[in-house]
């Protein structure tokens, strides 16, 4: 409870004076000011507790005693659930006599609004839960294993060996090649293959630490759309910004977890900070400030790595820094209206549609892209997997 508040007047709840009116303007009246304050509270009402505690501190037993005050809030509570509906309250202040009736008529509506519904108490952390389990990040993983093993045994059998830096089959029909642009399928599955075991390894610990947390709050049907999303955007924005150069890895997948979580911290600011300071060091580490800083720390550093190896290395195969920050991107817009939001505000509504129509945007502006301009390499038009 906030402590030092300075005491309401009338005005503050927008009642008008009720002490003369007779019993049904009086009950009109009521319905009027204080109705839409208990709607926010739900069937279930406002709590006795909370009730009492709020109007002990606001001074209110200078006028009306704290023996008459909890007679008059313990009557009213009639099915005794320790919560008062509105119902409740109008009969309680029915009871009243013309002193108490304008002495609450100055309190109860600051009171009420002061009191945080229990439907806005959420805890991020109550969110954590394995039912349904987390899913879709193992299964996508073992999918990736999979397709490097079978690729890394018809490459040794044409005596090509995979190491941790090489293996990509360039010739498969899953990775992104800008000579066959017009074969859209390789937008999405030149995910699953990895350029070296080293490669693969990083990816699937960057995606397995990162999307099993999503996957036990947001569950794994969500997760998956946005790791999805990441992946074709990943590759678009390869698309635009290296006209010549293909693209593997599940990079854009992974960035994507992180704009998802980026996305998870903007929607669910105050349920992750809930008790976060109460001396829990986990709840600590999962409150919305340590965790923003900790994802900026960590897409930044890889980030950095990336141009690096990318400009500064001699010898480094090419690395697609734009596929990273395309996947990131579309994680922050799109997790946004995807991942679940434990208490929607209306102007998190409205920012999920924006973020939408960004994206939209965006892939309109990619495919037009992708067909008007001419500085690709020739198109290769020859048939699927006989290169």
């Amino acid at each position: 409870m906030s402590r030092g508040r300075s005491r309401p007047s009338a005005r503050d709840t927008g009642a008008v004076e009720l002490v003369n009116m007779d019993d049904q303007d009086f009950r009109r009246e009521l319905e009027r000011t204080f109705k839409p304050i208990f709607d926010r509270h739900g069937n279930q009402g406002v709590s006795v507790g909370e009730l009492q505690d709020e109007l002990d501190e606001t001074g209110i037993i200078n006028i009306i005693p704290e023996d008459r005050m909890d007679r008059l809030i313990e009557a009213a509570d009639r099915d005794r659930d320790h919560f008062i509906t509105f119902r409740e309250f109008m009969d309680m202040m029915g009871g009243l006599s013309k002193t108490e009736r304008s002495a609450m008529q100055k309190f109860a509506g600051v009171v009420i609004q002061n009191i945080v519904p229990k439907s806005m108490r959420e805890d991020f952390m109550e969110h954590y839960t394995c039912c349904p389990p987390p899913i879709f990040m193992f299964i996508i993983s073992i999918i990736e294993i999979i397709v490097f093993i079978v690729y890394a045994k018809e490459l040794e059998a044409q005596g090509i060996a995979t190491t941790a830096t090489t293996g990509v089959p360039m010739y498969s029909p899953l990775l992104y090649k800008p000579t066959r642009r017009y074969e859209a399928w390789r937008y999405f599955t030149y995910m699953l293959l990895h350029q070296g075991y080293v490669h693969l390894i990083a990816n699937l610990v960057f995606q397995l630490l990162l999307g099993l947390p999503l996957e036990i709050v947001h569950k794994w049907w969500r997760v998956m759309l946005v790791y999805f999303i990441g992946v074709i955007a990943g590759s678009l924005s390869h698309s635009l910004t290296d006209h010549w150069v293909a693209l593997a890895g599940a990079s854009g997948g992974c960035y994507a977890l992180i704009g998802g979580h980026l996305a998870s911290v903007v929607l669910n600011w105050d349920e992750m900070n809930h008790d976060c300071c109460e001396g829990n060091p986990i709840r600590f580490i999962l409150s919305a400030p340590v965790r923003l800083a900790l994802l900026l720390l960590l897409a930044g550093g890889d980030t950095a790595n990336a141009v690096y190896r990318r400009f500064f290395t001699e010898g480094a195969s090419k690395v697609g820094i734009s596929a990273h920050i395309g996947g990131m991107l579309a994680g922050l817009l799109l997790g946004i209206p995807i991942l679940k939001n434990i208490n929607e505000h209306p102007w998190e509504k409205k920012l999920g549609w924006v973020t939408l129509s960004v994206f939209l945007l965006f892939v309109a502006f990619a495919v037009f892209f992708n067909g008007l301009y001419r500085g690709y390499p020739q198109t290769d038009w020859s048939p699927c997997c006989h290169e």
